[in-house]
């Protein structure tokens, strides 16, 4: 298995190299699927959600994508209020939004964005207890050596070391039901930050870097994911350098068996290389 994870395209101020190489890394190395995990535009303009959903769709591999705070329409107050991923949906057409079953993975995407929030901060993330239940029922359909995976675009804990600090309302809460739930594998973005690091002992939660020009103390990123064999994962962290992909760093995480009765996995580091 061979995922290949990208997030904040923000079209509009997009680092086209950045697009280039990721897209040719995608035809050469034809992953299984790409998960895009929101931020696809700058300000929520229906040209730049039209944009980066036609750059996805040319891509080599299947799509599946869960938008971000910027998508909504951004200096358009009603249609924040009322209607706020009409743009959205209209510009992805064709993509795909739901959850994704197959018998290698489980991928269950969140929205952790809102058009507006009762706190200062709307561009920050929140999941609510319906959207809790609703994951973990979709993790529950997972086939039994399926890895279980979660994307939204907002970290449900946000790590210590991020270049920015928020939090995710109901997020840490969300994070706990969800691994006793049976995920595994909490992908997002947000942080233009590429991150790896386990939640306890039982799940692995992955932020990915910006492919536009908002960069934050490193360039231009995304990560891969293998799966070379059933109790392992393997997490490659790319970044983009004059328009050429580089291995940056490459972590494997060791997975415990499954128990005959499908409960779920734990996780321990088995370190760098």
């Amino acid at each position: 298995m061979h995922l290949v994870h990208l997030t904040d395209l923000h079209f509009g101020c997009e680092d086209k190299a950045a697009l280039r190489a990721a897209a040719r890394y995608v035809d050469e190395q034809r992953p299984d699927a790409v998960i895009i995990t929101g931020d696809i535009s700058k300000d929520g303009l229906q040209s730049e959600l039209d944009n980066a959903c036609a750059w996805m769709r040319e891509l080599s591999a299947p799509v599946l994508l869960t938008p971000g705070n910027h998508d909504v329409p951004y200096f358009n107050f009603w249609g924040r209020l009322f209607d706020p991923w009409a743009r959205f949906h209209r510009a992805a057409s064709g993509v795909r939004l739901n959850p994704w079953h197959t018998p290698d993975w489980s991928i269950v995407p969140v929205n952790t964005a809102r058009g507006w929030q009762l706190r200062w901060n709307w561009a920050q993330g929140a999941i609510s207890r319906g959207q809790i239940a609703l994951a973990a029922g979709e993790l529950q359909q997972a086939a039994p050596a399926a890895l279980r995976i979660l994307a939204t675009h907002h970290p449900l804990d946000w790590p210590n070391d991020a270049p920015i600090k928020g939090v995710t309302i109901g997020g840490v809460r969300g994070q706990e039901k969800l691994i006793a739930a049976g995920a595994e594998l909490f992908l997002s973005g947000h942080l233009h930050f590429a991150s790896a690091r386990l939640v306890g002992t039982r799940a692995l939660s992955i932020t990915s870097g910006t492919l536009s020009q908002r960069v934050r103390h490193e360039p231009c990123a995304f990560t891969a994911i293998r799966r070379p064999a059933p109790d392992t994962i393997e997490v490659e962290v790319i970044h983009i350098v004059q328009g050429v992909c580089e291995t940056a760093q490459k972590r494997d995480f060791q997975l415990e068996a499954l128990p005959r009765t499908g409960a779920p996995a734990s996780l321990h580091a088995s370190g760098a290389r």
